[in-house]
C-alpha cells in the first residue's frame, strides 16, 4: 500500500501543463504519456492511505493496484488469488464464456482474456466458440454435442475453438451459484469476483477504468454489443466461509451496479440521448398490491433507477421523496475515468471524476430506508466484460421502431417492433479491432470511516437462558441484523409467493413477512426455513418461533435434514391467530449427526387453502437444552464471537474496529483480546481458488469445487501463503486408481510429496480422502501442488489443501 513520495511530486504538474483531456477535475494530479499518440492520465495523488470526505476521516482498508502505477512498465503477472477468483456462469442471455486464461501463462500468451501488466488489469473479449457447460457423461462420442469426444473418464470433451486444448481446461470454474454456463458460446471474456476474499460493509470504494474501444479515434462511434461492469453483490448469497452459512438467493442478496456501461448507447442513430453510462440497483422488498413472484421459487426484484429500463415506481413512495436519483450519463469513453461509491447505513452516492474528497457532487444516489435492508450487509466486488445479452444489446426485446434503420444492425422492423436478439447487435470488426474489446482497470480501493459505523445489537432470541452468551444455532434469529442471513424461501408443487424483511415497528422491529400467492397442493409448497444448522446425535434441543397470520390457521413446523432423504426428526402443528403466537414444541433429541433445517410450512394444510394470506415470523430459536454457547458473528468479520473465540483475525497492517470489520487503523479502537481459534485449526486453500496451469476447476468437491485434469507437470498455486508456524499439508483428493503423486513446492522449492496409495473410488464427492506430508518452511510466498507423471494421465482431483 505504500507510495513513493517522489512519484507523486514528479507527476503533479504534467496534466495541467499538457492540457490532457479528462484531467480537469478539482484536486486531481496526474501524468501524461508524452511518448504515445494520446496522453493518458495517471491516478490521482489524493488516493493515499487516508481521505477526508464531508469532514470525516477515512482510512484505506484494502486495495489492488494491479502492479502499481499505470503505464509504469510492469511485466506480466498473475491475478492476486488472495483477492480474486475467476468465475463462469450463464446469465442475462450473454454471449460469452468466461475463461481462466491469463497472459502471464506462456500457454496463453496469444489467447488470454485476463492480463495484469503495465500497472492495470485488462479483461479482454475475443471472438471464438467455447463449450463451458458442466461436464456431460457419455459412453460414446455420438452422445456428445458439437463434435465432442467421449473420453475414457466417461465425460464428453470439446475443443470448439480448435486450439488443441479441451474447452473445459480453458473455462473458469462454475461454483454452482446462479445459472450454469451456456454451451456453444460465440465469444470468450473475463470475470473476477472477490467473494469470500474481500467482503466489507459500508465505506468508500474507488476505482479507475477505461471502456472498450477507447483506442478508437476521438469522436468515433464504437461498435455495438460490449457490456462491461464493476458491481457488488451481498456476501450472504454465495458459498460458506469460516462457518458462515451464505444461503440467501438473488435478489435477497442485493445488487449494486456501480459502473454499468452499454456501448450500443454510444450509437446516436439508435439512441440520440447517448446516455451510455449508468448504475442500477436491484433488491427485494415488500411488493405493491397485485405484484406476484417472478416465477415459482423466485422473487420479483425491485429495480430502482431510470437507467437502463425507464425506472420503477419503487424509486419513490415511503421515503418522503425519490429513493434513487439517476438519469444515465454521457462520458468520453476514450478516456480514463474515476468512480467513487460512498456507502453508509443510510444509503449510497455515486461519483464520476468529480470525487467526494474533492467536494464533488454525486451523479446518482440511493436511500436504503426500511425496505432495502440488503444494503446493510457486507458485499463483495465483481469485475466483468460481457458481450451481447440483455444490456449489451439494450432493448433487444421488442424495441419500438418505424424502420429497420432504428434497429441494431438493421434488424427487421416488424409491426413496429425491432426483431433483435441478444446477439444481433454485436457488430465488432474482430479482425481489425478485436484487440480493443477490453475493460481496463487501473486500481480498486476500499476505504472505511475512522469513526466506524453503527452495528445492530444482537436480538434477544440469541440468548435463550439470559446468561449474556449466545446459545441460538440460528443467527439473525430476530431479523434485526438488517439483512437476510441463513434464510431460504422456497416454493414447490405449485406454490408461489413472496417474502421480505419488514420493519413492523414497536418492540419487534424487523420481522419476516410472507405472502402466499398460491399455496400449491402440499403444506411444503410454500416454505420458509433457516438452514445449515449442525445437530449432534444424542443431544437434546429446544426450539420455538413467534408467528402471526392474517387469517387463523394451523402451521406445521419441523426440523429436517437439508439433503436427501430429507428426514424429519421433529415436527409440530402450531395454531396461529391474527396476533403474535409463540409456538413452543416439545424438546427433541437428534437421532443422527448432520446438517438440518428449521422449516415453517405455509402451503395448503389438510385441504384448506390460504391464497392471498400473509404470515409474519420472528424470534426463531434452536439450541441445546444445556444452553451451550454458540458463536455469533452475524454482520462481523473480526472480534469476539461472544463465546470466548474470534469471528476472525485481521491481516497484517489492519486491526479490528469496534464495528466488527478490519480497518487500517482499527477505527480508533483496541484489537480484540480474544485469540483466534487454535489447537490445530487448519488454514484451508480451496483448489478452485488457486491459479491453475494445465488443469481446471469444476463442481463436485466436499468443500466448494474441485480441480481435475491434474496431470504430470500441471500445477495449482496459491499466492501470499504464510507458512510460519505450520508443519503439515493435507490434500483432499480423489481418483479411481492408486499411485498418484504431487509435489508441494514453496517459492519453487520442493518441501514435501503427497502420495495416494489406494484408490478412493472416484473423482468427486463423496469419493474423496485425505493424504498428508510434513514440511519445515516459514515465511510468506507462493505455494504450489505440482503433478508427478502418472501412467493413467490424470493423477487425482484436488478439492482443497489444508495447512496445520
Amino acid at each position: 500500500m505504500s507510495r513513493s513520495g517522489s512519484r507523486w511530486l514528479r507527476l503533479g504538474w504534467l496534466c495541467g501543463a499538457l492540457g490532457v483531456v479528462g484531467c480537469s477535475e478539482p484536486g486531481v494530479m496526474g501524468a501524461a504519456d508524452v511518448q504515445g499518440e494520446e496522453a493518458v492520465c495517471q491516478e490521482p495523488a489524493s488516493l493515499a492511505a487516508s481521505l477526508t470526505i464531508g469532514g470525516q476521516a477515512f482510512s484505506l482498508t484494502w486495495e489492488d493496484d494491479f502492479g502499481g502505477a499505470l503505464n509504469g512498465g510492469q511485466t506480466k503477472s498473475y491475478l492476486n488469488t488472495t483477492y480474486w477468483t475467476k468465475e463462469n456462469l450463464g446469465v442475462n442471455y450473454e454471449q460469452q464464456a468466461y475463461t481462466n486464461r491469463e497472459c502471464a501463462n506462456p500457454s496463453n500468451a496469444n489467447n488470454w482474456n485476463y492480463c495484469v501488466e503495465n500497472g492495470k488489469l485488462t479483461l479482454r473479449a475475443r471472438q471464438e466458440p467455447l463449450d463451458c457447460v458442466v461436464w456431460q457423461t457419455c459412453t460414446s462420442s455420438s452422445q456428445c454435442n458439437n463434435g465432442g469426444t467421449c473420453a475414457s473418464t466417461g465425460y464428453c470433451l470439446n475443443d470448439r475453438n480448435k486450439n488443441g486444448v479441451w474447452d473445459h481446461e480453458e473455462c473458469a470454474p462454475f461454483t454452482g451459484i446462479a445459472n450454469a454456463p451456456a454451451n456453444d458460446t460465440k465469444y470468450t471474456s473475463g470475470r473476477i469476483s472477490s467473494d469470500e476474499k474481500v467482503e466489507y460493509r459500508y465505506g468508500y470504494v474507488e476505482f479507475r477504468a477505461r471502456m472498450p474501444f477507447a483506442e478508437l479515434p476521438a469522436g468515433a462511434t464504437p461498435p455495438n454489443g460490449m457490456w462491461p461492469a464493476i458491481w457488488m453483490l451481498g456476501a450472504n448469497g454465495a458459498i460458506a466461509n469460516g462457518g458462515r452459512e451464505d444461503s440467501a438467493g438473488w435478489p435477497m442478496t442485493g445488487e449494486i451496479d456501480i459502473m454499468e456501461y452499454t456501448q450500443i448507447k454510444e450509437n446516436k442513430a439508435l439512441y440520440p440521448e447517448n446516455k451510455a453510462m449508468g448504475y442500477n440497483v436491484l433488491w427485494r422488498e415488500i411488493p405493491e398490491a397485485g405484484e406476484l413472484a417472478a416465477r415459482a421459487g423466485g422473487w420479483e426484484p425491485n429495480a430502482c433507477s431510470s437507467w437502463p429500463n425507464n425506472g420503477d415506481v419503487k424509486c419513490s413512495g415511503n421515503l418522503n421523496g425519490a429513493r434513487a436519483t439517476w438519469d444515465g450519463k454521457t462520458i468520453d469513453y476514450h478516456q480514463w475515468h474515476t468512480w467513487g461509491f460512498l456507502w453508509d447505513e443510510n444509503g449510497f452516492k455515486i461519483y464520476i471524476d468529480n470525487l467526494p474528497q474533492n467536494g464533488g457532487t454525486p451523479v446518482g444516489s440511493f436511500a436504503i430506508g426500511d425496505g432495502a435492508t440488503e444494503f446493510r450487509q457486507p458485499m463483495y466486488l465483481i469485475l466483468n466484460n460481457a458481450v451481447g445479452g440483455e444490456l449489451g444489446c439494450l432493448g433487444w426485446s421488442n424495441r419500438a421502431c418505424t424502420s429497420s434503420a432504428q434497429c441494431a444492425n438493421n434488424s427487421a422492423c416488424v409491426s413496429g417492433k425491432c426483431q433483435e436478439t441478444p446477439a444481433s447487435c454485436v457488430n465488432i470488426d474482430w479482425a481489425n479491432h478485436g484487440d480493443k474489446a477490453k475493460l481496463e482497470v487501473d486500481y480498486v480501493r476500499w476505504y472505511h470511516r475512522d469513526a466506524g459505523y453503527a452495528q445492530a445489537p444482537a436480538a434477544a432470541c440469541q440468548d435463550g437462558n439470559g446468561d449474556g452468551k449466545p446459545d441460538n444455532l440460528i443467527r439473525n434469529c430476530g431479523f434485526n441484523e438488517d439483512y437476510t442471513y441463513h434464510r431460504s424461501d422456497l416454493f414447490f408443487d405449485g406454490g408461489a409467493g413472496l417474502t421480505e424483511i419488514i420493519n413492523e415497528g414497536g418492540t419487534r422491529g424487523y420481522v419476516q413477512w410472507v405472502r402466499i400467492d398460491n399455496n400449491g397442493w402440499q403444506n411444503h409448497s410454500v416454505q420458509v426455513r433457516q438452514e445449515g444448522l449442525p445437530l449432534t446425535a444424542g443431544t437434546q434441543y429446544k426450539w420455538k418461533v413467534d408467528l402471526k397470520s392474517s387469517v387463523a390457521r394451523t402451521v406445521p413446523i419441523k426440523i429436517a435434514l437439508t439433503k436427501d432423504p430429507w428426514t424429519t426428526i421433529a415436527s409440530f402443528n402450531c395454531n396461529v391467530g391474527t396476533t403474535w403466537t409463540t409456538c413452543s414444541p416439545p424438546n427433541f433429541t437428534a437421532s443422527a449427526t448432520g446438517t438440518y433445517k428449521f422449516e415453517i410450512d405455509l402451503g395448503t394444510t389438510s385441504g384448506t387453502t390460504f391464497n392471498g394470506s400473509q404470515v409474519y415470523i420472528d424470534n426463531m430459536y434452536l439450541g441445546t437444552t444445556a444452553n451451550a454457547c454458540q458463536p455469533e458473528c452475524t454482520g462481523k468479520q473480526c472480534g469476539s464471537d461472544g463465546c470466548g473465540g474470534s469471528c476472525g483475525t485481521c491481516r497484517s497492517g489492519t486491526a479490528c474496529a469496534a464495528w466488527g470489520q478490519c480497518t487500517a487503523n482499527g477505527g480508533g479502537t483496541t484489537p480484540p483480546t480474544d485469540p483466534p481459534p487454535t489447537g490445530g485449526t487448519p488454514v484451508r486453500l480451496e483448489a478452485e481458488a488457486g491459479t491453475q496451469t494445465g488443469c481446471f476447476a469444476e463442481a463436485g468437491g466436499d468443500s466448494g469445487g474441485k480441480v481435475v485434469a491434474f496431470e504430470g507437470g500441471d500445477s495449482i498455486c496459491w499466492s501470499n501463503v504464510n507458512l510460519t508456524g505450520l508443519k503439515t499439508a493435507t490434500a483432499h483428493v480423489g481418483a479411481p486408481y492408486a499411485g498418484g503423486q504431487a509435489q508441494v513446492k514453496f517459492n519453487n522449492t520442493v518441501i514435501g510429496t503427497l502420495n495416494l496409495s489406494t484408490a478412493t473410488g472416484g473423482w468427486s464427492s463423496p469419493s474423496l480422502k485425505d493424504i498428508s506430508t510434513s514440511f519445515t518452511s516459514t515465511g510468506t510466498g507462493t505455494l504450489c501442488l505440482v503433478g508427478v507423471t502418472h501412467p493413467n494421465g490424470w493423477i487425482f482431483s484436488v478439492d482443497y489443501l489444508d495447512l496445520k
